[in-house]
């Protein structure tokens, strides 16, 4: 045991004293950390989640500058009022807004026509390369359109010009004697009403201590209203970005750690020090568990290091259960120290170990949650990503912060990562044997 240990300093002394890979080993995965938690935090200056949007209001009018109003209030947008069509125009072509909204001069007097044929107008100049959001956003301007037509209805004089409009363009519309008829029996109860709303307006004001702004607004006519809730409770949403970027991190420090031991195993092998190492009276068996072994520390440390760093009040990352994390910072370092050895057995060189790293294990990083976070990859890459050791990894490091799991939830994610690292061993050993017989 003595000897294991003794090869696993050395190994780890090593690695210390190669400054770069030091650096790609312990420094860079906290520099990957915060760099993705500032993006995901909206550190640029924009609301998090946010569309960014211009609105350009050409109308003026009252209704119009409602329309905007509510724009500029939305939680899902984050609206720019501009003075032109043309910078507007400019802003979605360099990518500083998603979308153009244009409220046309003709949108008040477009309201009023709405019983006379006509209807509420509204232009959408979006980016071709940004359909989901247009979608999004046209979605959202039809629910602030049907917003105004509901005020429209709490205005007596506005439903009085609407249905004289509406009157006359029966008028003169071909249509049937009884469709006429019963579209004057519509227009007569409009009529009625806003004779009936006019008159209540009057009651109120002249009230003695009516609350006439809070009577103004108690009507509010939204003919869908969708009542949105989520799978999580607030115990287990992440409280900071860094909740999120803390797990990708730590997959840039394992991926460091496999790469940078796996191709120092390779190229003591094709130096021969394995070989002089095995002229010493210890079994080959102790050279590679010590190898390993400083391969696990290593991926320890790095675990260790952003756990106690997101612990820092400025970062906020949350640990659910501290024995969960303990059980998955060990069964993660049991899992990479056996991808590590089976990088180094299939690989016969030291250029040949960076290859793979760079190659093999890049692309399992990325895909498991090194550059994008699994919950925003698409269903096919998600499925994907569950052949990469680091999204099982990401898994359990969202296990024990803000998912909030507990070990049965665990058990998948724990259970593939040990058969990685004890078939990992394995594998590797047995190809070093080949290669060294």
């Amino acid at each position: 045991m003595l000897a294991v240990l003794a090869i696993a300093v050395k190994d780890l002394r090593l690695a210390l004293r190669d400054r770069t890979a030091a650096f790609f080993i312990f420094i860079f995965p906290v520099f990957v950390a915060l760099f993705f938690g500032v993006i995901f935090s909206g550190g640029g200056g924009r609301g998090a989640g946010k569309v960014p949007i211009a609105v350009v209001n050409e109308s003026k009018g009252p209704r119009a500058s409602a329309l905007v109003a509510d724009l500029r209030s939305d939680d899902a947008l984050d609206a720019t009022e501009i003075p032109s069509r043309a910078e507007g125009e400019q802003g979605v072509r360099r990518g500083r807004f998603t979308a153009l909204v244009i409220v046309p001069d003709s949108f008040d007097a477009s309201v009023l026509s709405l019983f006379a044929g006509g209807g509420l107008t509204i232009e959408l100049v979006t980016d071709p390369s940004r359909r989901a959001e247009a979608g999004l956003l046209e979605g959202k301007l039809n629910e602030l359109a049907f917003r105004q037509l509901g005020s429209l209805f709490r205005d007596s004089s506005a439903v009085s010009q609407m249905t004289s409009l509406g009157k006359a363009a029966i008028v003169a519309a071909p249509m049937s004697d009884e469709e006429r008829s019963a579209l004057s029996t519509v227009f007569g109860g409009l009529d009625r009403y806003s004779t009936a709303l006019d008159a209540a307006s009057t009651k109120k004001r002249t009230d003695a201590g009516a609350d006439t702004g809070a009577n103004a607004d108690a009507f509010e006519w939204r003919p869908i209203r969708v009542k949105v809730s989520t799978v999580l409770d607030e115990r287990k949403r992440p409280r900071s970005s860094y909740e999120i970027s803390f797990g990708q991190g730590v997959v840039w420090g394992l991926m460091s750690c496999v790469t940078g031991f796996g191709a120092s195993l390779a190229e003591e092998r094709a130096r021969g020090t394995l070989l002089r190492l095995r002229t010493a009276p210890i079994r080959r068996r102790q050279v590679l568990l010590g190898k390993a072994l400083a391969a696990f520390l290593a991926c320890m440390i790095v675990q260790s290091m952003l756990i106690g760093l997101g612990q820092l009040p400025m970062f906020d990352v949350t640990i659910s259960s501290w024995p969960l994390a303990m059980l998955a910072v060990i069964v993660t370092g049991i899992g990479f120290c056996g991808l590590m050895m089976l990088l180094a057995g299939l690989a016969r060189t030291e250029g040949g170990a960076q290859g793979l790293g760079r190659a093999a294990v890049l692309v399992l990083a990325m895909i498991g949650g090194g550059t994008i976070p699994l919950f925003f990859m698409p269903p096919l890459l998600q499925t994907i990503s569950g052949i990469s050791p680091f999204t099982w990894a990401t898994r359990l490091i969202d296990g024990y912060t803000w998912r909030a799991f507990s070990l049965a939830e665990m058990a998948s994610a724990l259970a593939v990562l040990l058969a990685v690292g004890v078939i990992g061993f394995a594998v590797g050993t047995i190809f070093m044997r080949w290669q060294e017989d």
